[in-house]
């Protein structure tokens, strides 16, 4: 008796309890492939906005960031891109962009642009430890190649890329990021280097940064974010390394060229293990300073639109077209009968809008509803 009273008082739980549902997640692709260049395997991730695979925004082009140590950084990475410029997140700090994480196991080959066995005091290596950390260093031009001849090409080829790349590398990643600013700016509009190790051989592109930054080709602005931690939590003991930085600034301070905007960032209560996150979403603001405008300026002034992107393309070296979620987000507002309803500006939205996204049913159906009630 006691079990069947036991049964019928669970039965309603037990029959209206509904059954979990497992579906996979998607945040990108893992790609391997035989690099020529490199004589190995390589790995690369891949993310595409969330507005790639919609077919009203086939026609549209997205910046390319660059992030180094793509196993460690790639996911972090895609979530930080996505909060600060999705849809969903209703945040519209910076655009879209596509995140691609390149793999780099064999770090002190790949992201170092010189052979040195100098440790970061600037003494030589000594132990046979020491010693062998450091040997095979050196290998940072032929990544660049790799990046560059093989990186470059397969997403330029298969994804829809604008021009517009960023290059994001953390330690020994931002060293080279440093480097490659400084000795091959053509290849990135812009760069992320993350408390870098700029004491590599004796801080030597520190001290040629002032010769290399007086070459700084002026066809196009480029901008450099550097973050720093706070060595005092090491009791002073990094203050080589936090030096180089800082000067790495100071020689960026002293070029008088309108086309290189830079920033040295100081994290307090940061550590080099830590202070990625924070670097990541500081240096993308930094880099995207003045893309965002708010939606009251443009619903007051639809205009403001397409003046705004154009004005970004001189501010900021980014040649685009005012992303499909900024109209759609106006075009809410103004056609709502609970928020800001004015038929005229919501046309003159739409058909703005139709100018760069024809094929986007929601704006044709919103224009056709204000036709028919007028």
């Amino acid at each position: 008796m006691k079990k069947t009273f036991l049964f019928l008082i669970l039965l309603p739980l037990l029959t209206s309890a509904q059954p979990f549902k497992s579906e996979p997640v998607q945040n990108g692709v893992r790609i391997k492939f035989n690099s020529r260049i490199m004589g190995e395997e390589r790995t690369i991730w891949i993310r595409v906005p969330a507005s790639y695979n919609e077919a009203s925004s086939s026609t549209q082009t997205y910046p390319v960031v660059y992030v180094l140590d793509g196993k460690s950084a790639f996911f972090p990475v895609t979530g930080v891109v996505s909060f600060m410029s999705e849809e969903d997140h209703v945040n519209y700090q910076i655009p879209e962009m596509i995140v691609v994480g390149v793999d780099t196991e064999n770090r002190f080959r790949d992201l170092t642009p010189n052979a040195s066995t100098k440790q970061a005091n600037g003494e030589e290596a000594k132990t046979p430890e020491q010693k062998l950390m450091m040997s095979g260093s050196g290998g940072g031009e032929q990544f660049l190649k790799f990046l560059k001849e093989e990186v470059f090409t397969y997403l330029e080829q298969q994804y829809r890329t604008n021009p517009f790349r960023i290059y994001i590398g953390h330690s020994l990643g931002g060293l080279t990021a440093t480097y490659t600013f400084l000795k091959h700016p053509e290849l990135f509009n812009a760069t992320i280097s993350i408390d870098p190790s700029l004491w590599w051989d004796g801080a030597k592109y520190v001290n040629e940064a002032p010769a290399l930054l007086k070459n700084l080709p002026a066809d196009k602005m480029r901008k450099y974010y550097v973050s720093v931690i706070d060595s005092i939590s090491y009791g002073g003991r990094l203050q080589f390394h936090t030096n180089a930085i800082f000067n790495i600034g100071k020689a960026m301070g002293a070029v008088n060229s309108k086309n290189l905007q830079y920033k040295v960032d100081y994290i307090p209560n940061t550590d080099h293990s830590s202070i990625p996150m924070l670097s990541w979403y500081n240096g993308l603001l930094y880099i995207f300073d003045g893309y965002h405008k708010s939606h009251f300026d443009y619903m007051k002034d639809p205009d403001l639109i397409e003046s705004h992107f154009k004005e970004i393309e001189t501010k900021i070296g980014l040649k685009m077209n005012p992303p499909q979620d900024i109209f759609e987000i106006l075009v809410h507002y103004l056609t709502s009968p609970d928020r800001y309803p004015d038929p005229v500006k919501a046309r003159k939205v739409l058909n703005m809008a139709l100018k760069y996204y024809p094929t986007s049913s929601y704006f044709k159906d919103k224009l056709k509803a204000l036709d028919t009630k007028s």
